[in-house]
């Protein structure tokens, strides 16, 4: 390693850059300080020495730095200087920051770090206050338990040493001070004619100090209490309270009383209640607490500004105190004027709407009775009409989108007490039929015109809207027909090629435009005629062909030969006949016309025949020639005439008469009906539709009552029905839906105004002329039980002592129904669930049933039900709320919350401290609630209990050691008349131990150095450590525990001893040793606590086998090669000490055969030459030991791979190629013969083979010098041999070659038989692997008869 400043100071660091560590203040020299974890630097190597010095923080020169190396780590300890006389301050300075230096002297390294000394406080100072004095003014009617003032002192120490108690050093007057935050609180009531002031003295006496027995440690602060009178105070309505209004007009208000110098007596209504609507009732059992209710209806319309009262609480002072007038405005929000339910109603109706059609109900908000509804007139409000009495709109005639799409107008309430308006939106329906430009269309068309080319085009408009008005367009026509429409543009064009000849001349087209309307579309229609035009695209056809002839030598010049005859099936132009070759001699005339063939010419002797090629034309077009062979004869023979009919007059003539037949017009435009068009049947309504129906008076809303059916047999929109009620619903209180036929209730009926209607439900359909049918029905109106049991106010209030006895009647209830028989019986029940009362069903007495309580209940509301006992439909009721006031009586002792009180108390708080309260509550009123205390045992004068206000105070000090807890009975008693009452409750004082813990546990070691086995077994012990504490009882009780270290969780410490041991198994080769951070606590109410460091160091046995570098080994080495001294080398290493160096290498004897390993060094090397050929790959296996005890070993897989040389020659899979191959000739082109190949056993580019002719082979040959496919170009005749040389030659360096001879012999092709060539099977299958080399036989073809000779073809994949 270099040494020097250069050098990379990193090898040296300390484990923190700062460290925090204590001492305590007033220490003397040579003390250490003390601190959790391990303050140093790991050391990296055993050679290194580390020294320490302190070099900034410690001007006064208090400390100093020493090093203790041990394992692997040089701790760094601090301490105070012997020769330093001057001690730690806390108050002075309570830390320092030393930068402490490491420096090794080995390699001349260096390290700093900063320790961060903490200077502990010892209790020296005494507690002070500020201010040290205090002056308070309170009112002689401050409650008890109220904070007068909070005295503050502070103590400069800390912890535990800054804590005292507060204390008064005379207890004569009525205050207590809390010994922890110096809160004085009032215990007694003041008397400002019996006292007027109060000057006290509070001790601050530090608590540490007096527990170690030097008593009044600690300084005094002085509090001067004036008492102020109490001035006379009224009661006061607070806060000023918020009405709340029911939704049918009861109203609650909730108040509270603040009481003045005496509690709250009563609270009334001043003003503002002439109509005695309301009546004031207690809320609370205190008498603080109101309720202002409504016990009458309120006629609220007569204010709807609302109402104002005014309300004044009295107190119990003689002469009583009357609060302020506090003024209520009761709100009337609830209440609504007139107002319609929606300020614009906005309705959308089909334009198929008949009149009489439901448009919108008007509704209004109101808690009036009576209200009536009219329409504002203007030039809209004609096609509308309102019933006056329900608000219900109709129409009153069509309507028309395409004319008027939008209504508005106004509706009126109570002659314009409110006001909305109607906006009726009129949907567009699909009420118009696409309309034609033209009634017809005429077009022609040429023949042959291309398909798809424009004929004409037709135009129709639909004014409907959207996809109502969206028209498209097609041929209704029947049959097929050669043209098309386009959908959207209604050009026709032609489908296919149009022939004159083949087809017919005119065409009669049914065209419709159709809109795309719902729920049906419209349809019109329009003749289209079409007329073909000729045009001249045939070619002329003979009607008779291949004529052969015979005549005499001798035959007279201008004989007929022959006449030929040609059809042109377009028949525009005369036809034209000549002779188109074969009359060179010129001894033949053809007539041009007729088409007449005579002899010109004597016929020269020596000519034996003519071929004649006769061709007809029409000016444009020429036929194909036809053909007149003329065989001359002996002279004196007969002419002979024979030709062969093409039979194209006839089809001329078919076709003809098919092409001017008339068309079928008649038939055609009868098999289709135009019942989609014609409106022909009027609607039908159902046989099932009853003329009568009952309907109950509270027949549900907007619900169905009947379905109207009708049917129209027409279709599309002539059967498209629509429903309305067209007379007999003159309040507009049915509907029926336009579509459907649902018959609907659309307003309250009510039997006592109308017993019947007769409604004339019209129904129209929507075809063209209109039809329409009508029916009808009678609706008789039910009646129901619709009027309820009525009080004659909604709450009651009454008053009754909480000592009435059962069975008393306190209250009638009495509703009038004035429905008859069952409809208007009353029977009377409770709705509120209550085992206190009950009423009597039939007289409405409301009875007492159980004992009533005013203390638990003040008040009971209950719900008084009146039902009518109706059979049919349900029963009616009315409600009303009666409310029970209890009036007190002394029926309650008092009650302790809660009946147990826990406490505790530590042993040395000052006497005079205020333990607890212990409180009780009696609900009784007056004398009746008025409590006292006392105490059964006073625990020989320790406690006192003041009897007015329930103080529990301590009087004698505690000892936790003489009596850890006290358990005392306290009583209450009332004064109530006729007699008092009175309970007991129980405090359970628990007195804490106070902290006497002085000394914490101390080590007998700063650190504990051990050893264990790494095969050590779990639970091992290792090493015990031991610190002892001079305190006695629990606080000298040491327990320890593992807090961090490497080995937490690898080694467990018994708390009661120190024992360190084991918890699972060691690995010296994964960690080489281990430490631990251990301290010691004590037992004591707060705990002390103490830390020392444990080295362990984990010794090394032999249980690791060598550790190969790589799990299997890859090398390669040259065939042919001799003995190679490395090939590769095997690499291990074993983690185990004792193994070092020790590695050997071995190999089983069955791989030594070619190769060999050293021992040592795991090189391996061969023994001779390798034959990639014979082997291409070998696998050995290396084995490495370490030679321990016991002797561990593992193995390594080398795969040497054996690298290719060229040392192999092409091999001919034949030394001699044979065939016989048919003849061949030059014009058959390139011909294949056969294909040789040759295999190499080397590989890669030594066994790539290249083929090619040798011996300056005839051009008449040729071979792929990759494929070895020999093929033949030129004239071959039978019993000719071809002999080749051909050489195969490798890609190696160098390259090696070899060479083979081809046979060819070429025979004859045997003559064809009769018969057949079959083979045995009609399939072969054969497999052949993937693997297989070119040449490997597939499979053999074999034949059903023998054949003396065969060739054999692939014709086919």
């Amino acid at each position: 390693m270099e040494k020097g400043k250069g050098k990379d100071t990193s090898l040296l660091s300390f484990t923190h850059h700062l460290y925090n560590a204590t001492i305590n203040e007033n220490s003397a020299p040579r003390m250490y300080v003390e601190m959790p974890v391990k303050m140093g630097i790991q050391l990296t190597d055993p050679l290194c020495d580390i020294t320490y010095n302190i070099v900034a923080g410690d001007d006064d020169d208090f400390f100093q730095a020493e090093a203790l190396s041990v394992g692997d780590f040089c701790f760094l300890r601090i301490k105070t200087r012997s020769s330093n006389s001057a001690l730690l301050n806390r108050e002075v300075r309570d830390s320092y920051t030393l930068t402490v230096e490491a420096t090794e002297s080995t390699f001349d390294l260096q390290a700093k770090t900063k320790v961060f000394v903490q200077v502990l406080d010892t209790n020296d100072l005494k507690p002070l206050f500020y201010p040290a004095s205090y002056n308070v003014n309170i009112m002689e009617d401050t409650p008890l338990k109220s904070s007068v003032v909070k005295v503050s002192a502070t103590d400069a120490d800390i912890g535990s040493n800054a804590e005292f108690f507060y204390s008064f050093t005379s207890r004569a007057h009525p205050f207590s001070v809390n010994p922890f935050t110096g809160v004085v609180t009032l215990v007694k009531k003041l008397n400002h004619t019996r006292m007027q002031r109060y000057d006290l003295t509070v001790l601050a006496e530090d608590r540490t100090k007096k527990m170690s027995g030097i008593q009044k440690f600690g300084n005094t602060a002085r509090v001067t209490v004036n008492i102020q009178e109490m001035p006379k105070k009224s009661p006061v309505i607070t806060p000023l309270p918020k009405p709340k209004v029911s939704a049918d007009g009861n109203v609650d208000i909730s108040i509270r009383v603040e009481a003045g110098v005496k509690p709250v007596e009563s609270l009334h209504i001043v003003t503002g209640d002439p109509h005695q609507y309301f009546e004031i009732i207690p809320s609370g059992v205190q008498n603080t607490d109101f309720q202002v209710i409504s016990t009458k209806r309120i006629v609220w319309s007569q204010s709807s500004f609302g109402l104002n009262l005014s309300l004044q609480a009295k107190d119990m002072s003689s002469p009583s105190f009357l609060s302020p007038i506090t003024k209520i405005h009761i709100p009337a929000d609830h209440y609504r004027p007139l107002n319609f339910l929606e300020d614009t109603y906005i309705v959308t109706l089909s334009e198929f709407s008949p009149p009489k059609t439901h448009v919108v109900k008007a509704s209004v908000i109101s808690f009036h009775q009576n209200v009536t509804f009219n329409i504002k007139n203007n030039p809209d409000s004609s096609n509308f009409k309102i019933n006056p009495r329900t608000g219900i709109i109709i129409t009153t005639g069509k309507f028309d989108y395409e004319r008027k799409n939008r209504y508005e107008f106004d509706v009126l309430a109570n002659q314009g007490e409110a006001e909305t308006h109607i906006v009726v939106k009129i949907a567009d329906e699909n009420d118009n039929s696409p309309q034609f430009r033209q009634t017809s269309y005429q077009a022609t068309v040429d023949e042959n015109t291309p398909v798809g080319s424009s004929v004409s085009k037709v135009v129709a408009s639909d004014i409907d809207q959207g996809k109502n008005g969206f028209v498209t367009y097609s041929i209704a026509s029947s049959g097929h027909l050669p043209f098309t429409i386009d959908a959207f543009t209604g050009i026709i064009s032609t489908s296919e090629t149009l022939d004159y000849e083949l087809m017919k001349r005119r065409y009669h087209l049914r065209v419709w435009a159709s809109d795309s309307g719902s729920p049906f579309s419209q349809v019109s229609e329009c003749p289209v005629t079409i007329t073909l035009n000729n045009l001249n695209d045939n070619i002329p056809l003979f009607e008779r062909v291949g004529c052969n002839i015979t005549i005499p030598l001798d035959l007279t010049v201008g004989n007929t030969i022959v006449e030929v005859s040609a059809i042109d099936l377009d028949e525009l132009q005369q036809l034209q006949y000549f002779i188109e070759s074969g009359n060179e001699p010129q001894i033949f005339g053809i007539d041009p016309v007729s088409g007449t063939i005579i002899l010109k010419k004597q016929i020269p002797p020596q000519e034996g025949s003519f071929t004649l090629r006769v061709v007809a034309t029409d000016g444009k077009h020429h036929s194909e020639a036809s053909v007149v062979r003329v065989t001359v004869t002996n002279k004196g023979d007969h002419a002979t005439v024979s030709c062969l009919e093409t039979g194209i007059f006839k089809q001329m003539t078919d076709k003809l008469i098919e092409s001017i037949k008339p068309v079928l017009i008649n038939q055609e435009e009868e098999s289709f009906s135009d019942i989609h068009i014609t409106n022909r049947h009027s609607p039908k309504i159902v046989m099932s539709v009853p003329s009568s129906i009952d309907v109950a008076e509270n027949y549900q809303l907007n619900s169905t009552i009947l379905q109207f059916k009708a049917t129209d047999i027409d279709s599309g929109f002539n059967s498209k029905l629509v429903y309305a009620i067209s007379t007999g619903n003159e309040d507009g209180c049915f509907a029926i839906n336009m579509f459907s036929g649902d018959l609907r209730l659309i307003c309250p009926l009510d039997r006592e105004t109308k017993e019947f209607y007769i409604l004339n439900i019209t129904v129209y359909d929507l075809g063209t002329p209109q039809t329409s049918a009508w029916k009808l029905l009678a609706v008789n109106i039910m009646d129901v039980n619709d009027n309820p049991p009525v009080f004659d106010q909604p709450r009651y209030v009454i008053r009754v002592p909480e000592n009435t006895e059962e069975d008393s009647v306190i209250f009638t209830a009495r509703a009038v129904d004035v429905d008859t028989d069952l409809n208007g019986n009353v029977l009377y029940s409770f709705l509120t669930p209550t085992d206190t009362f009950r009423v009597d069903e039939l007289t409405g007495e409301v009875i007492v049933t159980g004992p009533l309580d005013r203390e638990n209940s003040l008040r009971h509301d209950l719900w008084i039900k009146a039902s009518d006992q109706a059979r049919l439909g349900p029963q009616l009721f009315s409600t009303i709320n009666l409310v029970v006031i209890l009036e007190d009586i002394n029926d309650n002792p008092p009650k302790f919350v809660p009946k147990v009180y826990h406490i505790k108390v530590a042993e040395d708080v000052p006497l005079g401290t205020l333990l607890v309260w212990v409180e009780s509550v009696d609900l009784d009123l007056g004398s009746g609630g008025l409590v006292t205390y006392n105490l059964k045992n006073t625990e020989g004068g320790i406690f006192h209990l003041d009897s007015s206000t329930g103080a529990l105070t301590l009087e004698r000090e505690l000892d936790f050691e003489r009596r850890p807890a006290y358990n005392l009975t306290v009583r209450a008693v009332d004064h109530g008349l006729p007699r008092s009452l009175s309970s007991s409750c129980f405090v359970e004082i628990e007195v804490l131990d106070v902290n006497e813990n002085l000394h914490k546990p101390v080590f007998t070691e700063f650190v504990y150095e051990a050893a264990v086995m790494e095969d050590a077994a779990v639970a091992t012990s290792v090493v015990m450590v031991s610190a002892s504490d001079k305190d006695v009882g629990r606080d000298g009780v040491v327990r320890y525990h593992i807090c961090d270290g490497s080995g937490l969780g690898v080694f467990s410490i018994d708390e009661e001893t120190g024992v360190i041991r084991t918890v699972e198994n060691l690995d010296r080769e994964m960690v080489q040793h281990y430490w631990l951070s251990v301290y010691a606590t004590d037992l004591g109410t707060e705990p002390l606590i103490s830390w020392t460091h444990v080295f362990l160091e984990v010794l090394d046995i032999n249980d690791n086998a060598p550790e190969l570098s790589q799990p299997v080994y890859f090398a390669s080495i040259q065939e042919n090669m001799d003995k190679v001294t490395s090939v590769i080398q095997v690499l291990a290493t074993d983690v185990d000490m004792s193994s070092e160096g020790k590695l050997s290498y071995q190999m089983l004897e069955s791989h030594r055969t070619y190769f060999d390993v050293d021992p040592k060094t795991g090189v391996i090397s061969t023994h001779s030459a390798l034959n990639r050929e014979d082997k291409p790959e070998h696998s050995v296996e290396v084995i490495v030991s370490d030679n321990g005890s016991p002797s561990l070993q593992s193995t390594a897989t080398v795969v040497i791979q054996v690298l290719d040389a060229n040392d192999n020659r092409p091999k001919f899979t034949d030394k001699l190629f044979q065939v016989k191959l048919l003849k061949q000739h030059k014009h058959d082109g390139k011909q294949e013969v056969c294909r040789v190949v040759a295999r190499d056993d080397d590989e890669g580019s030594n066994a790539a083979i290249t083929y090619k002719l040798q011996d300056g082979a005839n051009e008449q040959f040729q071979i792929d010098p990759l494929t070895g496919v020999v093929t033949s170009h030129g004239d071959f005749w039978p019993g000719n041999y071809s002999i080749l040389t051909i050489k195969a030659t490798d890609q190696g360096s160098p390259s090696l070659s070899s060479t083979t001879r081809l046979d060819i012999e070429w025979v004859h092709r045997p003559p064809l038989s009769s018969k057949p060539i079959t083979l045995d099977e009609p399939h072969f299958n054969f497999a052949v692997m993937e693997t297989e080399l070119v040449t490997h036989m597939v499979g053999i073809i074999m034949m059903e008869t023998h054949w003396p000779l065969l060739w054999f073809d692939i014709v086919g994949e």
